[in-house]
């Protein structure tokens, strides 16, 4: 009897534990929680000596080469005195775990735990704070380079992409899905404008929103962690999130949206220069970054149920596209 296909398989706990034991130098007692389910699959392993972050990459979403560059970038930046979580050496010297399962094969890695807390940023000193982080970053990677495969956070990932997977996904609402077509072919004219005059390019993080991904200690000390939508891209893209969360989810006003603003840009510029024109860019890749999280609420439907994005989830995009003002 042949296994009828599955698209998504969750590990057995108990299973990846006696896996850890046997691969690790960990310190007894030992304990797994299964932490977070999202583009992959999280787990918290305490043990007599510490915390440490075990990732579980979904077979769909990351092949071996693309996890392999995200583990360089880690250990370059740890290396360049950047404050990140880093990926933990197995016995055998190597840092890939490979489960093979229904769908395919899963890699999985171990990374070192983020001390300290999560926390919104309200305060201007935490958004310069944070600034400066980031443009640590960008900074310090300007010179890294990896042998192993990485997509760019183009214009195909940012546009053409989500726009394929929407329209699937509309096709009951083709006046709305017209209207967000028209719409970001004009922020696209837009930005190839900008493009021409020159926009920064290099290592991204991805989903620098600042409300997760970076744990604050309360010498403040920053550690940036979850790089798995890393990639090379435009830094204003990069940036967006932060200035797009300030807008959507921190329940901030526009004047204190922009103080927090200033003091993000201020603290960027205090460790590396960020163009007239970058700046002005952010206000598009706010825009691609919803039309981007749009698409992947979407895709993600396919396995966790479409009961949370269905019309009303709709409406509440296409409020939020019908406001952009460029």
């Amino acid at each position: 009897m042949s296994l009828f296909p599955v698209v998504y398989s969750l590990l057995s706990k108990h299973a990846l534990l006696l896996h850890i034991k046997d691969n690790y130098e960990v310190h007894e007692p030992i304990n797994l929680k299964y932490f977070l389910r999202g583009m992959n699959d999280t787990y918290i392993l305490e043990t007599g000596s510490g915390k440490y972050i075990f990732r579980v990459y979904r077979a769909d979403r990351r092949n071996k080469s693309e996890i392999s560059f995200e583990l360089d970038l880690l250990n370059y930046l740890n290396e360049n005195d950047v404050s990140v979580s880093i990926p933990i050496t197995k016995k055998d010297g190597t840092l890939i775990n490979e489960f093979f399962v229904t769908e395919g094969v899963k890699f999985g890695v171990m990374f070192s735990f983020a001390e300290g807390n999560e926390k919104p940023i309200h305060a201007v000193e935490d958004s310069y704070l944070y600034g400066k982080s980031v443009a640590q970053i960008h900074k310090v990677t300007e010179n890294f380079r990896s042998e192993h495969v990485r997509s760019n956070l183009n214009l195909e990932y940012l546009i053409e992409k989500p726009l394929n997977i929407i329209k699937l996904h509309m096709e009951h609402r083709q006046e709305d899905y017209n209207f967000i077509i028209e719409l970001i072919l004009e922020l696209k004219e837009q930005l190839v404008m900008m493009l021409e005059e020159g926009l920064d390019w290099g290592i991204c993080h991805g989903d620098l929103h600042g409300n997760t991904n970076v744990a604050f200690t309360d010498n403040g000390k920053l550690t940036h962690y979850d790089f798995d939508i890393s990639g090379y891209g435009w830094r204003s893209y990069d940036i967006a999130e932060f200035r797009l969360a300030r807008e959507i989810h921190s329940g901030h006003n526009k004047d204190e949206v922009e103080r927090l603003w200033e003091a993000f840009l201020h603290g960027y510029r205090d460790v590396r220069d960020f163009s007239e024109n970058d700046v002005k860019a952010v206000s598009i890749f706010v825009a691609l970054r919803q039309l981007w999280l749009f698409g992947l609420c979407f895709s993600e439907s396919e396995l966790i149920g479409g009961a949370d994005f269905d019309d009303g989830f709709i409406d509440s995009k296409m409020e939020y596209f019908r406001k952009v003002i460029f």
